[in-house]
């Protein structure tokens, strides 16, 4: 199937989120004429402002926001994607809303995949989440081999079917809700194209967790680790293994040792969400969106060097898993980003500097 070309018009669902904004600023820059669903037209205000400020192009017939108030309603993602050609959606819904959230998960990611059948987009790029392919910690994990598009946490899904109810009153369980849900919706979605043959192309872009600059208003909470780190702050440090903002959300405050796995910039991971509407070899995939393997203190390391006036912590003692020892087949996505991925320490750096530390 084709790629998009520039002039295209893509959807990018939660326009305002730190991956969704970030796509939908290089995806403009790219040529792309994009609609982006919100929830709030405050928030959509002020991302304009941004977007005028990184000097792209926001004239109504490059960049227009539509109310998307529903994650579960068909008819709306049908009237959201009317007349477009590509789908980018890394929206996820709230763990506090009613029903069951691994099912909620799964619904609200089968359910724009099916408006987008009928809608006749022809490129569907779903974010899901490097738990899918890996638990941090697991003794499961390869390490005679690549890690590579085939692997699948199934481990999680089968530790969150099995639980007990002893164990599903663990703070810690929660890490088994998130990746068994992301887990079953991404094994869902290639169900469905498999099933049903849609007009589209799905390509799924798996990061682990986002650092890099902030776009703009308050910074993702991933953000807030590095925040803390720079502050002398080793909460961080006491929580579960995390491999993505919203886990490090959800988890604050648990008192469980937590490595650094892979940490990618959040740049890198939204080209890539935007080459794959554009590149022919992304369509179809499974996309490592994995940065490179990191230890907390080699990211210590970085940020006494460059902010020698700030508590940085002092090194955490050894460990087998400190640095990563995993390694992921990542030669696809580096291709597609021209051969490297943005370094630790200028991902570090310049996020550091964005949230106000000179």
């Amino acid at each position: 199937m084709a790629p998009l070309p520039p002039g295209s018009l893509i959807v990018i669902v939660g326009i305002t989120g730190y991956v969704g904004s970030n796509v939908g600023l290089l995806a403009l820059k790219a040529g792309y004429r994009v609609r982006g669903t919100i929830r709030s037209m405050a928030k959509a205000e002020e991302l304009l402002a941004v977007y005028k400020r990184e000097g792209v192009d926001v004239s109504a017939d490059k960049l227009q926001f539509v109310t998307l108030d529903d994650l579960y309603s068909q008819s709306k993602f049908e009237t959201v994607f009317a007349s477009a050609d590509g789908v980018i959606h890394p929206a996820l819904p709230t763990p506090s809303g009613p029903g069951d959230w691994v099912e909620n998960i799964i619904e609200s990611t089968l359910i724009p995949l099916r408006a987008a059948s009928k809608a006749g987009i022809k490129r569907f790029v779903l974010t899901a989440t490097l738990g899918t392919v890996l638990m941090p910690g697991s003794p499961d994990i390869p390490t005679d081999r690549l890690i590579n598009e085939k692997d699948w946490n199934d481990a999680a899904v089968q530790k969150y079917i099995n639980a007990t109810e002893e164990e599903k009153k663990s703070p810690a369980f929660f890490r088994y809700r998130y990746v068994a849900g992301k887990t079953l919706a991404e094994r869902a979605a290639w169900k469905y194209v498999e099933t049903e043959s849609p007009p589209f192309e799905l390509t799924v872009i798996i990061p682990p967790m986002n650092w890099g600059p902030k776009l703009y208003g308050s910074w993702a909470i991933s953000l807030d680790w590095l925040d803390k780190l720079l502050k002398g702050d080793e909460t961080c440090f006491s929580m579960p293994p995390c491999t993505s903002s919203f886990h490090a959300r959800i988890f604050r405050g648990t008192n469980q040792m937590v490595h650094v796995v892979y940490i990618v910039d959040i740049r890198d991971d939204a080209k890539l969400h935007v080459l794959a509407l554009s590149e022919a070899e992304a369509g179809g995939k499974r996309i490592l969106a994995v940065g490179n393997p990191h230890g907390w203190n080699e990211v210590l390391a970085i940020l006494r060097k460059h902010f020698p006036n700030q508590p940085i912590p002092v090194d955490r003692p050894a460990s087998p898993l400190d640095p990563c020892p995993w390694r992921a087949d990542d030669s696809l996505p580096k291709k597609l980003l021209g051969g490297s991925w943005i370094s630790l320490e200028q991902m570090i750096v310049d996020s550091a500097k964005s949230l106000g530390y000179d």
